[in-house]
């Protein structure tokens, strides 16, 4: 089957092949990408090096993937960590390591688990009567085997694959290796390709893995922002996933990534000459034609988060009815992040009156990380030591009457 996509000033067409794996990943049943780690290590280790692939802990959705795992590992007598982390002892609030929902309609549980009294990390059993079923462990002082699962592709010729999609590194193919955004989108153009548009945390580790042993610290991604700040993809895909910085300044309307350090993004002037990443469809091939218009589409809006189900990778959280006047309320805001990540918790405002407030943040151990009741210079930010971490916040009055007291707002951020 043959589809058509523009990039740039160039008609690119290309046909829907069979599925392959790289990075020496085995295909299991025509749809996974897998590898098995035999050395067994701790939970947190072993999801940094799926991660290192731009993959996860391998995911088990059906039956039939639970047979097809077992049977990959094989009588290697090895139990080992799987893709799942359960914040309680209810299925459904187990999720995949590769944020695409919960155990809820599938899961292979032995009787009795999960059970996060022992640990919110899951492995599945190798031998005995337990073979192939689910058990949750504790995370870190447990050490087993793994299987990372990377995405399927498409066959290329490309020196890196991932997903269906080429990347392009301008310090190995591009004459000159730092260009300014508008030249740097032009190199692009003349390989079929835009700059890089980001939709995952995955595709993050993956980019970021590019730059492993190479002295560059940053490199510039295909994002362009307006102000206020409204920020979108110029290959006109959907801002479906975002990794903005919250002390990133308004210092220019253009994005770079922090590729040797946590991933975020940052605006930059758009005429800094940069390292930058090219993105195209595996197997194209090219015609002229006109370029079409660019497309913004806004940053989604969020809610306040207030006693909302478990909140996952990136967002915002505010105090109720922020930032028109801080109300009578009680809120806790669960957030978590998963696979090898942790969570950064970034307060943007706080406008509170005391002593009418409470807000405290607490680690995943139930730890207390900070508390404050009024405004706090400079803003404070938390990080946890695990997957997750809550926010309680109370207001026993209506804050307008004492002068119009907004409330608080926060960014959150995997790491």
């Amino acid at each position: 089957m043959k589809f058509l996509l523009i990039f740039g000033s160039l008609l690119v067409s290309f046909c829907v092949a069979d599925p392959v794996c790289t990075n020496g990943f085995s295909l299991v049943n025509g749809a996974k990408c897998l590898k098995f780690f035999a050395t067994p290590v701790k939970h947190r280790v072993a999801e940094t090096s799926c991660a290192s692939y731009g993959g996860a802990l391998v995911t088990i959705r059906n039956a039939i993937d639970n047979r097809a795992v077992s049977t990959f590992v094989g009588n290697s007598g090895f139990s080992f960590w799987i893709g799942v982390f359960c914040v309680s002892n209810d299925p459904s609030t187990c999720y995949f390591d590769d944020d695409t929902g919960s155990a809820s309609a599938y899961n292979n549980f032995a009787r009795g688990f999960p059970n996060v009294d022992l640990g919110g990390c899951v492995y599945s059993a190798a031998t005995g009567s337990l073979a192939g079923q689910w058990i949750s462990s504790e995370c870190e002082n447990v050490e087993m085997a793994y299987v990372c699962e990377i995405p399927t592709t498409r066959a290329d010729t490309c020196a890196h694959n991932f997903n269906g999609y080429c990347y392009l590194l301008s310090h190995e193919n591009a004459t000159s290796p730092t260009l300014p955004f508008s030249a740097a989108l032009d190199s692009c153009h003349q390989n079929c390709a835009d700059l890089v548009s980001i939709h995952s945390k995955r595709e993050i580790s993956y980019i970021q893995s590019l730059y492993t042993g190479s002295n560059i610290s940053t490199t510039m991604i295909g994002a362009l922002t307006t102000s206020p700040l409204t920020p979108y993809w110029i290959d006109q895909s959907r801002w479906d996933y975002n990794h903005v910085s919250p002390r990133s300044g308004s210092s220019g309307s253009c994005f770079q990534m922090a590729v040797s350090t946590d991933g975020t993004w940052y605006q930059v002037d758009c005429k800094t000459s940069q390292y930058f990443v090219c993105k195209r469809p595996n197997g194209i091939t090219c015609n002229n034609t006109p370029a079409p218009p660019v497309i913004v589409t806004p940053a989604p809006t969020n809610p306040s988060g207030c006693n909302s189900t478990t909140l996952f990778d990136s967002g915002y959280i505010t105090s109720p009815n922020y930032p028109t006047s801080f109300v009578y309320s009680y809120c806790v805001y669960k957030i978590s992040t998963l696979g090898p990540y942790r969570i950064g918790l970034y307060f943007s405002d706080i406008s509170t009156y005391n002593p009418y407030t409470s807000v405290q943040v607490f680690d995943s151990n139930g730890t207390a990380l900070g508390t404050f009741r009024s405004a706090v210079s400079p803003l404070p930010y938390y990080y946890s030591s695990s997957n997750s971490m809550t926010v309680v916040s109370l207001s026993t009055a209506n804050q307008a009457q004492f002068g119009g007291y907004r409330g608080w707002a926060a960014k959150f951020l995997s790491f």
